[in-house]
């Protein structure tokens, strides 16, 4: 019967009370369940973005795992728990340009190794990732904003209005940015041994 409860406050928002823990307890059973709901449906794309920023699958988990304890740390805090997502992107794009400002002078260009489901062919495979490779190594030559721009609108999949608000810019500036970083990436690609 309690179990129950609790399925209706995570739907809900409303706070579970039991005998044994009080009120706290309860917030805290229905916080850690929005949490798990939370990265389960958005780590994947997430880490994604994180692995375009930053070009480093280790440097990217733990950018989005920060970014995760620091929503758990910050819970009481956040307003309207419908606003969670979009302080997970914040915050992910937030450590990868911190890691990115703190690393620039020790990173040297290293391939990238990020590939979706493998396809079954070893041969395309093999296509598959070196092209994936060669768009990403690409991507991370543009400047800052035209990658960060990038990765909004093509890695999370934002309309021009989301990605302006995530990256507090203006729409025209996130279409400025998105036209010239496709054109420099198109350039660089074409001209690509």
């Amino acid at each position: 019967m309690r179990q129950a409860g609790r399925e209706d406050a995570l739907t809900t928002g409303v706070v579970v009370t039991d005998v044994e823990g009080g009120r706290e307890r309860g917030a805290d059973v229905v916080r850690d369940q929005l949490l798990d709901v939370l990265f389960r449906e958005h780590y994947p794309t997430l880490l994604r973005l994180a692995v375009v920023m930053l070009g480093d699958r280790g440097a990217a988990e733990d950018a989005v795992q920060d970014a995760f304890v620091s929503l758990h740390r910050h819970w009481k805090r956040l307003r309207d728990h419908d606003a969670a997502a979009a302080y997970l992107r914040t915050a992910v794009l937030n450590r990868c340009r911190s890691w990115v400002r703190r690393e620039v002078v020790r990173r040297a260009a290293r391939p990238l190794r990020v590939l979706p489901d493998p396809p079954p062919d070893p041969e395309d495979a093999a296509l598959a990732h070196e092209r994936a490779g060669s768009v990403v190594a690409q991507m991370r030559t543009l400047p800052a904003r035209q990658r960060d721009v990038l990765a909004c609108r093509f890695v999370l999949e934002l309309s021009v209005e989301e990605t302006a608000q995530l990256l507090e810019i203006g729409e025209g500036t996130v279409k400025a940015h998105t036209h010239r970083g496709l054109r420099a990436l198109q350039k660089r690609i074409e001209v690509a041994p």
